[in-house]
């Protein structure tokens, strides 16, 4: 127990000051003062903080219980122990009626280290009744101030409040909240925070340590704590608390221990009444965001936003469904789909309200509408809407108008019938008078030698060829069949199989696998293998490449053996390219290459890269032409 200061009272001076020097010596944790009279004993009390009056019984003119009535009227709580040999049981009755704390009987054997324990006993049970008195006194005053701390607007009101009950109930004499900037750094919070001569970053001292572990620290005494690092050396003892994701309290104090146990969780308990307070106000900021961007939606959107009872009453619409009826807001609210649209559109849509809510998730429909300009096709997206209970109490809508895509839907059905149309022209009425001239000119041949006959089979040949790639384009356009994990290297293996070659060579250097339809990026590799051929030159030393694209360029070109990973290059595959070691492109332009028809070869049809990048864009991908690094040509995929 720390010391105690004892105040001794004994009529006979002399007796007085040999039995408190004696008491003093049987506890050194004692410091005694002394008194003869009830007078001096009361000026005393006065000029010091007393833990324990200890009185004879006689003291000349008064007694001990005249000391101790005395006493109890400005002290209610203040030990008194009658230490007395002249005592009776009247006197201890009398003594106890006045409120003693204690009667110890004075004797010649051990009766002051009997005494010396009982003023321990005293002054322990004074001390923990005070502590606990004073800390429900604090804690009742931090309730008190936890409501003004809830009730704060601001952050900088809040820390303000906290910091004031800090310094007013818990008496911490140097205290801060601290929050890190973008440099890491901790800055005080408000004016009334205590700023040190260098404010420390995350990784300094205790104040560091509390925010980046998330806990907080009591740090008696400084001097023997390798991580704390005051500012200033006078500083002894600190206490560090979190403020979950916001910064961390601190209070520091001049003397070692300064923070008993009490002190700690009161500290404690103010911290969560900031952090409430704190996510709050985070939470009204988040909320207000949260209404002013979908004041800003619901404002400006195109789409038709709405909520309904579970009788179908409109309970909110935004704007753009109110300007839509043609009507104020406050008109459409309450009333139901069969009081604003035709009964055939209200009940299709009534019967989607329903679905939602007896499916309780999600529902997608199309729904039809009438408006004064005429009837419009939306979709709708529908979901339940839940109060306190398990059962929905309605539906959100957001309702998109698709009427020109359904339009345009029905435009492209009717291109889709031209297209099949055209692909029949194509098929029946050329094939066929094609078929009869190549016919013809076999007759022709068996009787007649002539050098134009072998241009005639070339026009021929071209015309078929031309015939094939217009069907491709007209029957496939755009669209391909189910998709699947293919290997490129294998894909150009077999589209190399069903080209003329000629003597050019093939090195593949990927063993990449991409989703795709095997049979479109088949025919892809069929006409960019074509390409190259016909264009590149002098085909005996005509090499075709096939490898990966990914972020490093380079490595994705160095060569490796396929087919055991050897081609991987440890990134994303970001795509494909295929060039040719041939004469290039010369001074075409790379965006005419691509278009159907166009063509630099005087037997070439100019639809073989066009239909490549049809089966390109059709996956989602994207195609360019270049050149390759020794000057021929090349076609980057990119996915």
């Amino acid at each position: 127990m720390p010391g105690a200061l004892v105040l001794y009272v004994d009529g006979d001076r002399e007796d007085c000051r040999t039995t408190a020097r004696r008491l003093a010596g049987e506890r050194a944790s004692f410091d005694c003062l002394t008194a003869t009279s009830v007078a001096d004993a009361l000026d005393l009390l006065d000029r010091y903080h007393v833990d324990c009056v200890v009185s004879e019984y006689d003291l000349a003119t008064e007694t001990g219980l005249d000391l101790l009535r005395a006493v109890r009227e400005d002290s209610p709580d203040l030990p008194v122990v009658l230490f007395t040999a002249d005592g009776s049981e009247s006197v201890a009755s009398d003594a106890i009626s006045a409120g003693v704390t204690d009667y110890v009987q004075r004797t010649d054997g051990a009766s002051l280290a009997h005494l010396a324990d009982r003023i321990d006993a005293a002054v322990s049970t004074h001390r923990a009744e005070t502590e606990l008195h004073q800390s429900r006194r604090q804690l009742a005053r931090l309730h008190e101030c936890a409501i003004d701390i809830a009730a704060a607007g601001d952050v900088d009101a809040v820390v303000d409040r906290a910091l004031l009950a800090a310094e007013r109930i818990l008496e911490f004499d140097v205290c801060g909240v601290y929050r890190v900037d973008d440099d890491g750094r901790f800055e005080p919070v408000t004016d009334r925070s205590y700023v040190p001569e260098e404010t420390p970053t995350v990784d300094d001292g205790i104040l560091g340590k509390t925010y980046r572990e998330d806990r907080s620290f009591h740090v008696p005494d400084v001097d023997e704590n390798a991580v704390a690092s005051p500012d200033r050396s006078r500083f002894r003892s600190a206490l560090s608390i979190p403020i979950p994701d916001y910064g961390v309290f601190q209070a520091i104090a001049r003397e070692p221990d300064a923070f008993s146990a009490v002190e700690r969780d009161l500290a404690e308990l103010l911290v969560t009444h900031v952090s409430h307070a704190l996510d709050r106000l985070a939470f009204e900021r988040d909320l207000r965001r949260t209404n002013e961007r979908l004041q800003a939606i619901l404002r400006n959107t195109t789409a038709h936003i709405y909520t309904k009872d579970r009788e179908g009453r409109y309970q909110l619409v935004n704007e753009t469904f109110a300007d839509r009826l043609g009507l104020p807001k406050e008109d459409i609210v309450g009333k139901t789909d069969f009081e604003l649209q035709a009964t055939e559109h209200a009940e299709a849509i009534r019967e989607n309200d329903l679905t939602a809510m007896e499916r309780g998730g999600p529902v997608e429909a199309e729904e039809q509408a009438a408006f004064a300009e005429g009837e419009s096709v939306y979709y709708s997206v529908k979901v339940p809407l839940y109060g306190a209970g398990d059962e929905p109490t309605g539906v959100c809508g957001i309702s998109t108008d698709i009427t020109e895509v359904k339009q345009r839907e029905a435009e492209l059905e009717r291109q889709k019938e031209r297209l099949d149309e055209f692909a029949r022209l194509v098929s029946h009425d050329l094939k066929s008078p094609l078929s009869v001239a190549q016919g013809y000119l076999e007759v022709v041949r068996e009787d007649v030698d002539h050098e134009n006959l072998s241009d005639v089979a070339t026009a021929h040949d071209r015309m078929a060829a031309i015939i094939e790639d217009v069907l491709t384009l007209a029957r496939n356009g755009r669209q391909i069949g189910e998709c699947e994990r293919v290997r490129l290297d294998r894909v150009a293996t077999r589209a190399w199989a069903n080209v003329d070659s000629k003597a050019a060579g093939l090195d593949l250097l990927t063993d990449t696998v991409v989703e795709a339809d095997p049979d479109r990026l088949q025919q892809a590799f069929e006409n960019l293998f074509r390409n190259c051929i016909e264009h590149g030159g002098d085909d005996r030393d005509l090499t075709v490449r096939v490898g990966s694209l990914t972020t490093d360029r380079a490595t994705a070109e160095t060569p490796a053996p396929v087919g055991d990973g050897g081609a991987d290059t440890g990134t994303e595959p970001t795509g494909f390219f295929v060039e040719d070691t041939g004469s290039g492109l010369g001074d075409v332009a790379t965006a005419d290459l691509f278009e159907p028809g166009f063509t630099t070869s005087r037997c070439g049809t100019g639809f073989g890269l066009a239909i490549v990048r049809d089966i390109v864009e059709a996956h989602g991908w994207a195609v360019e032409a270049g050149a390759s690094d020794e000057g021929g040509a090349r076609f980057e995929v990119t996915f």
